[in-house]
């Protein structure tokens, strides 16, 4: 006879419940990739300026500190290193360094490079553990394969940027 499981023993995908999931306004049908790919960037961005709000933390302020627990970095190398996450309006992660640093959760030195300091190094274990805690919930609504399929589909999207641009 087959085993059988119970619901709360086998982690079951939950469906999109939010009424955007209906479809679009216009009636045509399901919501396009862009609008989905933003409304959950908008609210990952929500939640972790609610989530980081105790230690007066912008989710680019966590990023920048996750990067340099890592390692003393330039403010060249952290653009490089974030520049997918910055918005247009943020031509720098600077403005984030020299908060960071009036906190004195870092250091930068005059030769341009910027280090953690203890008090930064453990803001950043309490903000991973928050972060790590949030990741945890928003995919919870995913089985251990949806969220892989998922992130493979993304990175294959995400892969060949041009043919957003390509002219046919």
């Amino acid at each position: 006879m087959p085993a059988t499981t119970t619901p709360a023993a086998t982690p079951a995908a939950t469906p999109v419940t939010a009424p955007a999931a209906a479809g679009r306004p216009d009636g045509r049908g399901q919501r396009p990739l862009g609008y989905w790919l933003r409304h959950v960037d908008d609210a990952l961005e929500q939640s972790m300026a609610r989530l980081f709000a105790a230690d007066a933390l912008s989710r680019r302020d966590w990023q920048v500190l996750d990067t340099l627990s890592r390692g003393p970095a330039d403010t060249a190398a952290l653009d490089a290193a974030l520049a997918p996450f910055l918005r247009p309006e943020e031509a720098s992660v600077r403005p984030h360094l020299e908060g960071l640093a009036a906190r004195g959760w870092v250091v930068l030195d005059p030769d341009g490079s910027a280090a953690l300091t203890e008090r930064g190094r453990a803001a950043n274990r309490r903000a991973a553990a928050q972060a790590a805690g949030l990741r945890e919930r928003l995919t919870a609504c995913l089985t251990p394969q949806e969220l892989t399929t998922l992130m493979t589909l993304l990175e294959r999207l995400a892969g060949h940027p041009d043919t957003l641009t390509e002219e046919r």
